[in-house]
């Protein structure tokens, strides 16, 4: 054996250095350049598998022909890596240009949306402060007196308008406990709360001075939370929130979620409370359903039939009313109910852009004067308001 290897060794020592391009191994023509250890690692293989191998390895240019060992593959990982980086970095520029275009889009609807809501504010303010003249009041109007929504039609969209006279709520300083414990239940607070939170109302408008025990707590409650009671006059209507037993869910409202019956919102009493009025009478041409449940001898059916009623026409007056109805109003409510208005209007436009998701809602209270120079002036303006 070790006679074959000796014979092995020579013979590959030959052939490497054979100036001719051929080899004796295959009898196929060789390229010159190529190492000669291929033709004999084909050859000592059936004799010794180690001797090949090594000779494999020890060759200068092995490293060519063995990955493990070149550079070829160390650069094709590199490449790769980089490709992968360069795609997620698009990707990422991708997403990023996405959310800009849709920022950049809401924000030319809303902008858009709110420019047709604070139109719609002024095409009310002109239909209420300034009437046409008595020979042009037959002709087509966005509005009439007595009625609540208006409709503003635009080239881009159009403002859903809704027009309140403040004798449609209850006036925080002048209505009586039991007509503000009424709203409250209509509202959906329980009777005893409902009692508590209008007593508690009437505690901090009324004058300092009261020693009953209910006068007592309430202070105790006061000094204990930090403040006083005003003992005067609401001088808005958000004041109310400082009052023992007012919550932001009760003034405001709430919504809630449910997969049978989806969003549900629940109207809070905010939006039928005034300090405008100065009346303690309700307008039934503007009143909500929970304000007429407020009025004494006035049920569910006969406020759900005011309502639907007056969606047709406003009422002309209270004996029109009665008519339409084909009712007796009842003896109770009467001194509680009218038809007349008072001067000061809430005015809640909503924007809305054509083949657009996005709306935007303004709140404004303005009061009408019949002569002067000014005919109205805005005392409120409410950016974004959620009634």
């Amino acid at each position: 054996m070790q006679d074959r290897n000796s014979k092995l060794e020579i013979r590959n020592s030959k052939l490497e250095n054979r100036p001719t391009g051929h080899s004796r191994v295959s009898g196929n023509p060789q390229p010159r350049g190529t190492p000669a250890f291929v033709g004999v690692t084909l050859r000592a293989t059936s004799f010794d598998f180690r001797v090949s191998i090594f000779e494999f390895q020890g060759h200068p240019e092995s490293r060519i022909l063995n990955p493990a060992l070149g550079d070829a593959g160390v650069a094709l990982l590199a490449v790769m890596s980089a490709v992968t980086v360069m795609i997620l970095v698009a990707l990422a520029f991708s997403g990023s240009v996405q959310i800009e275009t849709r920022t950049a889009i809401y924000r030319k609807e809303a902008t858009q949306a709110y420019a047709l809501a604070a139109g719609g504010v002024q095409a009310a303010i002109l239909e209420i402060a300034y009437p046409p003249p008595i020979d042009q009041q037959d002709k087509p109007r966005l509005w009439k007196k007595g009625q609540s929504l208006v409709r503003v039609p635009y080239e881009h969209g159009e403002a859903l308008v809704e027009i309140v006279n403040e004798t449609g709520k209850l006036d925080l300083n002048v209505a009586g406990r039991k007509q503000l414990a009424r709203l409250f239940e209509a509202r959906g607070l329980e009777a005893p709360e409902a009692t508590q939170l209008a007593a508690a109302i009437d505690h901090w408008r009324s004058p300092a001075g009261t020693n009953d025990s209910e006068s007592e707590a309430l202070e105790d409650y006061y000094r204990d939370a930090g403040y006083r009671p005003a003992h005067n006059r609401f001088g808005s209507v958000e004041e109310v929130l400082r009052v023992r037993g007012m919550s932001r869910d009760i003034f405001y409202g709430t919504a809630e979620f449910s997969r049978e019956t989806g969003i549900r919102y629940e109207y809070g009493v905010g939006q039928d409370l005034t300090i405008y009025s100065g009346s303690t009478l309700v307008n039934v041409n503007y009143a909500s359903q929970a304000v007429l449940l407020s009025v004494p001898g006035v049920g569910d059916d006969l406020a759900e039939l005011i309502v639907q009623e007056r969606s047709n026409k406003p009422f002309k007056s209270l004996q029109d009313m009665a008519q339409r109805l084909a009712i007796s109003l009842p003896d109770k409510a009467l001194p509680f109910l009218t038809i007349d208005e008072a001067g000061t209007y809430s005015i809640v436009s909503v924007g809305e852009v054509n083949g657009s998701r996005v709306r935007r809602t303004i709140k404004a209270v303005v009061q009408v004067a019949s002569q002067g120079a000014a005919l109205h002036r805005i005392i409120g303006w409410y950016d974004d308001v959620t009634e």
